[in-house]
């Protein structure tokens, strides 16, 4: 009898290890994808919330990016984001006209929670834009060429009433330097920086300052030998809603420009905001980016007037779109009752 408690005994003490040693049920982390937003031709804003950590604890997490449905880790993907709550990741790097799969993740030693997979089509890139002032009396066209690996404009040709003006080749062959060419003399030289923005327009001595985000801010020009401000931008939510232009001084503000914009995303990357006098300039981001969402109208007065008197050109009445919702013809209506307007065509 004594013989047999004594195992019994035993066969307890040998089997607390086991059941004190087992190990609770193993969970991944569990996530949400955030909508798309700010969509352009080559990045897009999304991002997710990581609602638990699982059974252990969250090393990364990010956004996973494909063409084809349900991407994971083994697929492109971001590596940023706290390690809890909600983060926010910018995408880059992307194909114009391409429909892309994102799924947010995050990533414990138990292994990879996914969010749902979420698709976004890119912007078109343009591929000409005419333009028609009843005031002008004419009608003209510019056409651009982009390179198929990098998307940067290569060509610009600019026509009058169908006949060619003048043919611009775009040269990136200096690092640092963008040359403008006609044949094969230099027309205009400009400093970039390294995201192909232009930083100093030799012609002019105009030099151009940008923001963290990527928006030109500033414009700067030479006044008796002396660097001075020229426009100054105000962004608001990924938009340009004001630009201030200063006297040549550089001290007093001369004019002022103020945009409303419609709920319509900028997909397309049009730049309508711009501060530099050009309209086919800025085509391809030489100036910054363009505002997230399409203007519906602008005002603009010269603040030293008493009492202020503002006109307004208004565009949002005058937007035509095509079958992939991309403006094909926008109108704009000035404050003396004349019209221009300008049309689109894309690459695809």
């Amino acid at each position: 009898m004594k013989k047999q408690f004594l195992m019994l005994a035993l066969a307890a003490v040998i089997a607390i290890p086991f059941s004190s040693c087992k190990k609770d049920s193993v969970t991944v982390p569990s996530v949400t994808t955030t909508a798309v937003s700010s969509i352009s031709t080559t990045s897009a804003i999304s991002g997710g919330t990581i609602t638990s950590a699982g059974s252990s604890a969250i090393t990364v997490s990010g956004i996973c990016l494909s063409k084809t449905a349900n991407p994971t880790i083994n697929d492109q993907k971001t590596s940023d984001g706290p390690l809890s709550g909600t983060f926010t990741t910018t995408i880059t790097g992307l194909t114009a006209s391409t429909t892309y799969h994102i799924r947010a993740y995050a990533t414990s030693a138990d292994g990879t929670g996914y969010g749902d997979d979420v698709t976004f089509s890119t912007g078109s890139q343009l591929k000409s834009v005419s333009f028609y002032a009843d005031w002008a009396g004419g009608t003209e066209k510019w056409d651009f060429s982009f390179d198929a690996t990098t998307n940067a404009v290569t060509q610009f040709v600019d026509y009058w009433e169908g006949e060619v003006d003048k043919t611009v080749i775009y040269d990136y062959a200096t690092p640092g330097t963008l040359n403008l060419k006609r044949g094969s003399d230099v027309w205009r030289k400009y400093d970039i920086n390294a995201k192909g923005q232009i930083t100093k327009d030799y012609d002019s001595g105009d030099e151009y300052e940008y923001n963290a985000d990527g928006f030109l801010s500033k414009t700067f020009e030479t006044w008796s030998g002396s660097k001075v401000i020229h426009n100054e931008m105000t962004i608001t939510n990924g938009n340009i809603t004001k630009i201030t232009t200063y006297d040549d001084a550089g001290t007093t503000a001369k004019k002022i420009k103020e945009f409303t914009y419609t709920s319509g995303d900028n997909v397309n990357g049009i730049h309508q905001a711009n501060a530099i006098d050009s309209d086919w300039k800025p085509v391809g981001g030489f100036y910054g980016k363009p505002s997230a969402k399409l203007v519906d109208y602008f005002e603009y007065w010269d603040p030293r007037s008493t009492p202020i008197s503002k006109s307004r050109s208004t565009l949002g009445t005058g937007y035509t779109f095509d079958s992939k919702n991309r403006p094909t013809k926008i109108v704009k209506s000035l404050t003396d009752g004349s019209t221009e307007t300008w049309s689109y065509t894309y690459a695809d």
